[in-house]
């Protein structure tokens, strides 16, 4: 109840924002379409929203849900002390709006496999620094968190969350950030093992043939491949 409380102002901020913008519809035909059905989008993604909110009575996504912010909180300490030279005690991470709706809004189509959301591909177009990063970490989390709590022990292990990278400059940075949050989640792990099981969390990279072999090598190998 007390999420729900805390949540439900940024569902109806969004809902006063979409009313706001009806008003502001220009009349020329073409931009007027345009507009209109932006708006409609709008109103279906706060639905979405609206109805992740609502997911959270499930005390199990409730659960993963809870967890997944204190383990992106985690991360975020970890991450923001060592760029701004100070203890992760004095940092105190907090959600951007839009990071929130974001993980609300794919809460339904992550809870249940056969939702028609999972034929829904979301875009989060966002600039540089804007978030992008730490919304779809948190949703991976979540994802990651609830498939042990509904599948205890060897069940809950191998590949949940693929990450494709399309950029090589990027790959390192995202992967870094990916690496701090799988850390996280293998520390709370490790103090809850009756709860997330006895598998590790771990992560992986494969970058392609064309700039790495794709093995392990020493000084000296001979091996063409």
């Amino acid at each position: 109840q007390s999420a729900r409380e805390m949540l439900s102002g940024l569902i109806e901020e969004y809902k006063e924002w979409i009313q706001r913008n009806r008003t502001y519809i220009p009349q020329e035909d073409k931009r007027k379409q345009v507009a209109e059905d932006l708006l409609r989008r709008a109103e279906v993604a706060q639905k979405r929203i609206e109805a992740g909110l609502q997911r959270l009575d499930d005390p199990q996504i409730f659960q993963a849900f809870t967890l997944m912010n204190k383990v992106m909180a985690t991360a975020a300490k970890q991450r923001f002390s060592v760029e701004k030279n100070v203890t992760p005690e004095e940092i105190t991470p907090v959600w951007r709006p839009f990071q929130l709706a974001f993980v609300l809004m794919n809460i339904q189509g992550i809870a249940d496999p056969t939702h028609q959301e999972r034929h829904i591909v979301d875009l989060l177009f966002f600039p540089t620094g804007g978030g992008k990063t730490e919304a779809y970490l948190g949703l991976a989390a979540f994802t990651l968190l609830l498939r042990r709590l509904r599948n205890p022990g060897i069940r809950s292990a191998g590949l949940s969350v693929l990450m494709r990278y399309t950029l090589r400059l990027l790959t390192l940075d995202q992967l870094g950030r990916a690496t701090i949050l799988v850390c996280a989640l293998e520390l709370e792990r490790r103090a809850n093992q009756d709860l997330l099981g006895e598998w590790p969390f771990e992560i992986g990279l494969w970058v392609g043939q064309s700039a790495t072999a794709n093995r392990m090598g020493q000084k000296g190998d001979k091996d063409e491949y």
